[in-house]
């Protein structure tokens, strides 16, 4: 029987491909990075994944989403190597725990905050209940700093823990706290529902809330994978960022929602707060760490480069 030389041919060159290809798939890592919340801010990651700019990174990259106060936990116990959550690391370092602030997705807070109706503006909130998602975290100090550039002091209203957005969203609805700070796309949907927009958290605080926090072992341990982690990102960034369709289609299946419109402006409003880069400059770095000393009560000098280092970054 004759063998057929194309066939032959066929077979021998799938082969070859084959070989080539499992060392590629053998040297790929494995990494977990943890999420608090499937929005927004979150888009790089979702980006990322979805367009594979992981995987050509020889990344396999798991997405695993958790409450933002556990993050600093499972990343100090190793179960994920990589948080998004800023503020919480940021904390954590002047807590005495080594982690490193090593990319920022936005420089300054993408919340509003949104009022009952009957409240006109910020000053009226005096005496009033103020909902945030957790003591020393990213609400609580979006709101002193809100307080204190409307000539106000915080202890002029009374802070309560509410949790997530949704919760947040239903307990202003409800009238049982006058106010709270909503991301998208609650925010958005206040609106609908009549509730009050008191301003952009943004045009108050410079602060980066999400980008990657990994613990400073990590850095001396595996540096090739950090870079190769923040060149992924850098990619997905510069992807969302000249793509506006694709990006919105990435961003509604991430975020569960099917409005268009309501897509559209999600994205819009993200750009607002978007970093260039991936940094931040020392002035906003040394005013987050100042912020969170405040937060948490702790008098002490931190200098920035203990928590912030974005010499891992791919050059522009």
């Amino acid at each position: 029987m004759r063998t057929n030389p194309y066939r032959f041919h066929a077979i021998f060159s799938l082969l070859v491909l084959s070989v080539l290809l499992v060392p590629c798939l053998a040297r790929a890592e494995n990494i977990k990075i943890g999420i608090p919340s499937l929005t927004v801010t979150m888009l790089p990651v979702a980006v990322a994944k979805e367009q594979g700019f992981f995987q050509k990174e020889g990344l396999n990259a798991e997405i695993v989403l958790m409450p933002a106060a556990l993050t600093i936990k499972v990343l100090l116990a190793g179960d994920i190597q990589y948080a998004t959550t800023i503020t919480s690391g940021v904390v954590a370092n002047i807590r005495g725990i080594n982690t490193r602030v090593v990319m920022c997705f936005v420089d300054r807070a993408l919340l509003d905050l949104v009022g009952i109706p009957e409240i006109g503006a910020i000053p009226d909130l005096k005496g009033k209940l103020i909902g945030i998602s957790s003591r020393g975290g990213l609400h609580d100090v979006v709101m002193r700093r809100i307080f204190a550039q409307s000539g106000m002091d915080a202890s002029q209203a009374t802070f309560i823990t509410v949790g997530g957005p949704g919760a947040m969203f239903g307990a202003i609805q409800s009238k049982r706290i006058a106010a709270g700070l909503l991301n998208p796309p609650h925010n958005f949907l206040a609106y609908r529902e009549g509730l009050k927009n008191l301003g952009f958290a943004g045009n108050f605080v410079r602060s980066p809330s999400t980008g990657i926090v990994t613990m400073r072992e990590t850095l001396e341990r595996s540096p090739d994978q950090v870079r190769r982690l923040l060149r992924a990102l850098t990619r997905a960034r510069a992807f969302a960022k000249d793509n506006k369709p694709a990006t919105v289609a990435i961003l509604k299946r991430f975020v569960r929602i099917s409005d268009d419109e309501l897509a559209g402006k999600i994205y819009d409003y993200h750009k607002r707060a978007e970093t260039p880069d991936g940094k931040v400059d020392a002035a906003i770095a040394a005013d987050t760490i100042r912020d969170s000393l405040q937060a948490e009560a702790i008098t002490k000098e931190v200098p920035v480069n203990q928590v912030f280092d974005f010499s891992y970054l791919p050059p522009r």
